[in-house]
């Protein structure tokens, strides 16, 4: 019996130090290789980890929230900004991950602490809130009458807030698990013990990306990661008529692939002509699909740029299948994903770089945008499944502009979000954050919006602060109701800037 008890002791000892040091500690000490927005969940681990090992050496600013966050501000322009112009020199950091919504924010507040955060800042949108869940689940429903329970739960769905089971388990359990049944509890309980079950569907994304930079094609990918190409890249890795860049060793003895459509083949061979100015060649395209090439060993006898150019371009709102989308940027071929670089990169989860989509607004009039708004993004559902949420939500803010404003769930979380920092005298900013003009006349003359920003407001008080800026950018500054691009970031950095470098004492 005694030695029964000793071998279950010291299994249990050696399943949770096996389970801690592989998948708590090991795993995060290898490079991170994958873009925000393909890993959400571990590079929002990873910045954690990476952030709490740091040595606190300046003021702090972290910002929290979902993509809204991160399509909004810049860290790195918001930090530039700060130390010229108002000589703060400080460090910003994401703790954003995309659908974050103000219950799992409550959720982190402890894990700042450890992090020593100077100010906090969250920029909010409507879609934060999931209010179009309500009409999703119940078509006739409310959101000023709907059983908070019921909302409660869907929230909980792993397919609504899988971080909920991932980043959180423990904490969702204390804070709302009386609302589970005993099934669901069983699987919380079981991810707050081990982290091999917690972990189980987000870690091998990283392994699988760190091999495939090193071993593989690197065509199989949900975001570009290469070079900036200096015409320009989309942000599934698709060039338009011409492409450059400076070739490397990889590039030398490895040659690169691309993908080559049927719509750009169109029934015939696609020639494409590179050059550096010296050196010239010419190559025919002829088959769909991925494809290898190698260049002319004289582009590599100096380092001058090599610009290749198709010989024509296809349309993707003029495709089928896969390749469909609604948008009118002319296409040229796709690039593997690391292209043009010796080693991927790595730490780039936070990082935004600028894509072709970012720009494609730049000039519009405004009945020209209105029209490719509508266009983009809220037909074709039928095609295009993908766009439901948008549609959701504009049936939603059309809805709730005739119903009274219900301070419940999502909103009761701000609150104690609030109240957190209010307690602990730790500057917290809460931001109602721009959103599309377009989007807002669907609902912003509303009671509803007006008692919700009055609800906001009235949080404020002590060292919680309350800006409202929801009409701050033109239309042409959004991708959607509620994302900026990257030419709209730019736009309101120093906006931001402004507002918080006015938080800290002079």
């Amino acid at each position: 019996m005694k030695q029964r008890l000793l071998f279950i002791s010291f299994f249990l000892f050696s399943l949770f130090a096996i389970d801690y040091l592989f998948f708590r500690k090991l795993q995060f000490l290898l490079p991170n290789e994958s873009p925000w927005n393909t890993n959400h969940f571990f590079n929002f681990l990873y910045e954690y980890e990476r952030i709490r090992n740091l040595p606190k050496t300046k003021k702090r600013i972290i910002i929290v929230g979902s993509s809204v966050a991160y399509y909004s501000i810049d860290a790195k322009k918001l930090s530039e900004s700060l130390l010229g112009d108002f000589g703060l020199d400080v460090d910003v950091f994401y703790l954003a991950y995309a659908g974050n919504s103000p219950l799992y924010v409550y959720l982190l507040l402890n894990w700042l602490d450890p992090l020593e955060p100077d100010l906090v800042v969250y920029p909010v949108n409507f879609i934060d809130y999931r209010l179009h869940r309500t009409y999703v689940m119940f078509p006739e429903g409310r959101n000023d009458s709907v059983d908070e329970s019921v909302v409660v739960r869907d929230a909980l769905t792993f397919e609504e807030a899988p971080q909920s089971l991932w980043l959180f388990p423990w904490e969702t359990l204390k804070e709302v698990g009386t609302s589970m049944d005993w099934e669901t509890r069983s699987r919380y309980l079981l991810s707050s013990a081990f982290s091999f079950y917690r972990y189980k569907d987000i870690y091998l994304q990283n392994l699988q990306n760190l091999i495939q930079h090193r071993f593989g094609r690197n065509t199989s990918y949900h975001a570009y990661a290469g070079v900036l190409i200096p015409e320009g890249i989309n942000g599934l890795g698709w060039t338009g008529q011409s492409f450059s860049f400076f070739p490397t060793e990889k590039i030398k003895n490895k040659g690169f692939w691309v993908e080559v459509t049927s719509f750009l083949l169109a029934g015939k061979p696609c020639r494409m002509e590179i050059s550096n100015g010296t050196t010239r060649e010419e190559i025919i395209l002829t088959r769909e699909g991925w494809v290898k090439l190698h260049l002319d060993p004289k582009f590599f006898q100096e380092k001058k740029l090599v610009t290749v150019k198709l010989e024509r371009v296809w349309f993707a709102n003029e495709a089928t299948g896969a390749y469909l989308d609604y948008h009118s940027d002319p296409m040229g071929v796709r690039l593997e994903q690391t292209f043009g670089l010796e080693e991927a990169k790595s730490g780039i989860q936070y990082q935004r770089e600028p894509r072709t989509e970012d720009f494609r607004y730049l000039g519009m009039k405004d009945e020209e945008y209105r029209k490719y708004f509508h266009y983009r993004l809220l037909e074709g559902l039928e095609k295009r499944p993908g766009i439901g949420y948008l549609v959701a939500l504009k049936l939603a803010k059309e809805r709730i502009r005739t119903e009274t404003f219900r301070p419940y769930f999502h909103f009761r979380y701000l609150k104690k979000i609030a109240d957190h920092f209010r307690e602990r005298n730790v500057r917290f900013l809460l931001i109602n954050n721009p959103e599309s003009p377009i989007s807002l006349d669907w609902y912003e003359d509303s009671p509803w919006y007006q008692n919700h920003l009055a609800y906001l407001e009235s949080l404020a008080g002590g060292s919680v602060y309350y800006w409202d800026i929801h009409r701050s950018l033109p239309m042409q500054g959004f991708s959607d109701f509620h994302h900026f691009t990257y030419v709209g970031m730019e736009q309101m950095n120093p906006i931001y800037a402004k507002r918080i470098g006015n938080l800290f004492p002079k």
